[in-house]
């Protein structure tokens, strides 16, 4: 039986990207505070608590239809569950605002988590 086509599978890639984005805005921006102490006398911190909530309000939509459309193709939850962990974590991370190394490490590897989530959710409709 031949699978059938996909019409949903780009939808993974704009997910990617959006979690991507917030990877990027967790390593960049405090690196660049790092070495920029003009630039961080202007912006404390490295972003307001509010952008870490706009950027999971942004990213979880998309991923939970990618997700779920992919579980229609493949039928493997296992990419959603993965996601819903690395969500979680992003969330703590969010509360953990300005508590340290915590909220880094809990953005990171949340966003790292989701990431891989649509990497194996994208090749699982191509198997």
């Amino acid at each position: 039986m031949a699978s059938r086509p996909d019409a949903g599978a780009p939808i993974d890639g704009v997910a990617a990207a959006l979690s991507s984005l917030c990877l990027v805005h967790c390593l960049l921006l405090p690196w660049g505070l790092g070495v920029a102490p003009v630039v961080a006398s202007l912006v404390p911190g490295h972003g307001p608590e509010w952008l870490h909530w706009a950027l999971l309000a942004l990213a979880a939509p998309v991923s939970i239809f990618a997700l779920r459309r992919g579980i229609a193709v493949h039928g493997n939850d296992r990419p959603w569950q993965l996601a819903a962990l690395g969500f979680l974590l992003m969330a703590g991370g969010a509360l953990a605002h300005e508590t340290g190394p915590a909220e880094q490490l809990l953005t990171v590897f949340g966003g790292l988590m989701v990431a891989t989530a649509h990497w194996r959710n994208w090749r699982a409709r191509r198997a």
